[in-house]
């Protein structure tokens, strides 16, 4: 056996005494020293609390963390994957994985953003790690599009570790640093929330669709009943696709696909089976916009004014920086597509808007906005407003990201960090 760092092994060196092996199970080990001595490890990272996700449910812990607001690193370790979340008071500001399918190239072929055989090409020349900005520079992916991807990975990561039944997981206390700023910031009561619904919901549509790679057939055409994203899905259906490849069309993932199908299965539109019709035609592609989850925002004792005006400091400065670097015709032109294509937030709030060249959002026309709708924002319409607004500052932060080298980007981040400790502070 083999301490897993050199600092391991220089504490079980001053850690001489008596030890004990409690039973666990089999990826990991617990020893306990007797007689224990106490204290505390000053040392970071540190394990705080590790455990079997077999015998005690992920999902009961993520609930504990985001209740208690936890900043630190939960990390899952089973056969054939690591996989970690970094939370920042309580909410995931990334999600990392080593599995093949997380990664962010195979996510955007399953959503249909990009081919096989582009994603390919363009990793020939681009690590796996730049490949989303690769693909934004040469025009074949939008950077809002790219944002919908990332948020999309990031609860895949998510929900694969509620569903783990064997490994060992492991709470690190661990200082996230500069990135956690500008990363994600998806609220983990949501992720948690969808998780378990995905978890009930899926049993009940294998019974009917036990895989994605059953072919749907139609039976018969829309009856003007339908939803939306029914209807766009009926209309790709050709009996050549599988339930898998619709998905790729619609721009669905597999949970969404196979929620729809089953409705459609459910209202006699169509059938599924091991084999293609044999009357089967393409249909031209249209794609949709699949939605992600959005983080709440802790409303604050200030005024609507005085939010913005921080809010937009910020979009100005990372406008700016992005200018000092040349390239701002990109970036705005990427903001205002995010703007316009309802993708950065659900809030009516945004509606209609584009951004002014200095980088800010028109102030007299935003407070008009707030002072109609505010009625409709819920209990707080105030704490509404800020999550808009913060739903597209962790936008431009992210493609600043993918314009900016690393050491610009993390300097943003560290004075965006400061900006956002004067909205909490008022």
């Amino acid at each position: 056996m083999q301490p897993a760092d050199g600092a391991a092994a220089q504490l079980l060196q001053e850690r001489r005494g008596d030890w004990s092996l409690a039973a666990t199970s089999p990826d990991w080990m617990v020893w306990l020293k007797q007689p224990v001595s106490g204290g505390v490890l000053d040392v970071r990272p540190r394990v705080v609390l590790a455990g079997d996700p077999g015998l005690f449910p992920l999902s009961d812990l993520i609930a504990f963390l985001g209740q208690s607001r936890w900043t630190g690193v939960l990390r899952l370790v089973v056969p054939g994957a690591d996989r970690t979340l970094a939370l920042k008071d309580g909410e995931v500001r990334w999600a990392s994985s080593d599995a093949p399918t997380d990664r962010i190239g195979e996510v955007m072929v399953r959503l249909g953003y990009v081919t096989r055989t582009k994603l390919e090409e363009v990793l020939r020349d681009t690590p796996p790690s730049r490949v989303g900005r690769a693909l934004v520079e040469r025009g074949l992916m939008q950077a809002h599009d790219l944002w919908k991807v990332v948020t999309e990975q990031a609860s895949e990561i998510f929900h694969a570790m509620m569903l783990a039944k064997e490994g060992a997981f492991f709470l690190l206390d661990q200082d996230l640093g500069d990135q956690a700023v500008h990363s994600l910031n998806l609220s983990m009561q949501s992720l948690l929330m969808d998780s378990i619904r995905k978890i009930d919901e899926m049993a009940h549509f294998r019974k009917r669709i036990p895989h994605a790679r059953l072919y749907v057939v139609k039976k018969r055409g829309s009856d003007g009943k339908l939803e939306p994203e029914e209807d766009q899905v009926l209309a790709l259906v050709d009996g050549a696709r599988t339930v898998g490849e619709l998905a790729q069309h619609a721009r669905l993932n597999e949970f969404d696909i196979t929620r729809v199908v089953y409705r459609l299965l459910e209202g006699g539109f169509v059938s599924v089976g091991q084999h293609p019709s044999a009357t089967a035609a393409s249909v031209p592609v249209q794609p949709a916009t699949p939605s992600a989850p959005r983080p709440p925002v802790t409303p604050g004792a200030l005024d609507e004014r005085k939010v913005l005006n921080i809010f937009n400091f910020i979009f100005r400065e990372v406008r700016n920086e992005v200018s000092r670097h040349g390239k701002l015709e990109t970036f705005m032109q990427a903001a205002n597509a995010g703007l316009a294509s309802g993708s950065l937030s659900p809030s009516p709030l945004l509606n209609g808007l584009n951004f002014q060249p200095d980088g800010s959002l028109p102030e007299a026309v935003v407070l008009a906005a707030y002072a109609q709708l505010s009625p409709s924002l819920g209990t707080e319409p105030l704490a509404s407003f800020r999550q808009a607004l913060s739903d597209v500052m962790f936008f431009l932060l992210f493609q600043a990201g993918e314009l900016l080298e690393k050491s610009a980007d993390e300097e943003l981040a560290r004075r965006v960090k400061e900006l956002l400790s004067t909205l909490d502070a008022q």
